[in-house]
């Protein structure tokens, strides 16, 4: 299943950091960052979605914390 989030992410590297986090993570199929239209796309099983995307921001908040994923 695929899930739209809203993002926060000023720049293109910033978005390859956030992909490559998501993209690390168990679970998770395909991902997509579009800083155009500040969206993150995940896909992967509809009952882990939850625990991917907290999983994700949490990774992200080590990494790089201007970087904002709105669950």
């Amino acid at each position: 299943m695929k899930k739209t989030y809203e993002i926060e992410v000023d720049c293109p590297v910033c978005a390859g950091k956030l992909e490559k986090c998501a993209l690390a993570t168990e679970g998770v199929e395909s991902c997509s960052v579009n800083v155009m239209t500040q969206k993150l796309v995940i896909e992967a099983e509809a009952d882990a979605q939850d625990k991917i995307i907290h999983e994700i921001a949490e990774k992200m908040k080590k990494i790089d914390d201007d970087i904002v994923i709105h669950i």
